[in-house]
């Protein structure tokens, strides 16, 4: 009867400092830093107290209820913790979840920058989870949104949406698209080799205009043997 005691008076503490939080964040006109210093406070007495699956729960709908009140602001700012927050205690299939919405949220908004850090957050679960088709297809959308943001990467610095963190610079973004092409260059080569060639190409040619001398070495390098051996599967596939 006292454990039972106990863990009720337990469960009325958590409740109460959820319902105190919700309370400040659902104000006229919270002050978006101060929300977010006050859910890393609550986050972390559920996290020590073992209920990071409730809290979540109750931070969703918390966020849903931001939006339907006009605050897209600091819904989508408790969408993009709690996904990091999922990712870190590995719960995939809520990462997952709320990654994809944090990313809608990210391209309702135009905001490109963010866009692309949802796309290397997916990408990174899925490269943990071997989810190899659900990979390719992200590398893809991440591909397509460096070349808008480096396209017109002032408009989107205006468009970035954040309370401290800086922007990405965009050498930064040049960088991950050479990386994003690698990626599907390696992920293509046994399939389609000469695609390969290609993405390792324009990876490549990134680099050399940053002045990267050993990225670009070992990728023309690596072009090199596999168009090697391109040339050698086409001159068997002749002969035959």
């Amino acid at each position: 009867m006292k454990l039972l005691l106990k863990m009720g008076k337990q469960s009325d503490i958590f409740q109460s400092a959820y319902a105190n939080f919700s309370r400040r964040c659902l104000r006229p006109n919270p002050e978006i830093l101060s929300a977010k210093s006050d859910y890393i406070e609550i986050r972390d007495m559920f996290v020590h107290g073992g209920m990071v699956e409730d809290f979540c729960n109750r931070t969703v709908k918390l966020s849903d209820e931001l939006k339907l009140n006009g605050n897209g602001r600091l819904s989508d700012l408790l969408i993009n913790e709690l996904s990091k927050l999922c990712v870190n205690f590995n719960m995939h299939a809520k990462a997952e979840e709320l990654l994809h919405i944090a990313l809608e949220n990210s391209r309702k908004k135009n905001d490109g920058l963010h866009e692309l850090a949802r796309l290397t957050d997916l990408e990174y679960l899925y490269k943990n989870l071997n989810y190899r088709k659900d990979l390719f297809n992200i590398l893809k959308q991440k591909k397509e949104c460096c070349k808008r943001v480096i396209a017109d990467y002032e408009q989107n610095v205006k468009n970035y949406d954040s309370i401290l963190k800086k922007p990405t610079p965009k050498e930064g973004v040049q960088t991950q698209l050479a990386f994003t092409y690698s990626d599907l260059a390696h992920m293509l080569e046994r399939r389609k080799p000469q695609d390969a060639v290609n993405l390792y190409t324009k990876s490549k040619n990134i680099y050399e205009g940053l002045g990267k001398e050993r990225e670009t070495a070992y990728l023309t390098e690596r072009i090199r043997r596999l168009q090697e051996r391109y040339n050698k599967l086409a001159l068997n596939t002749v002969k035959g």
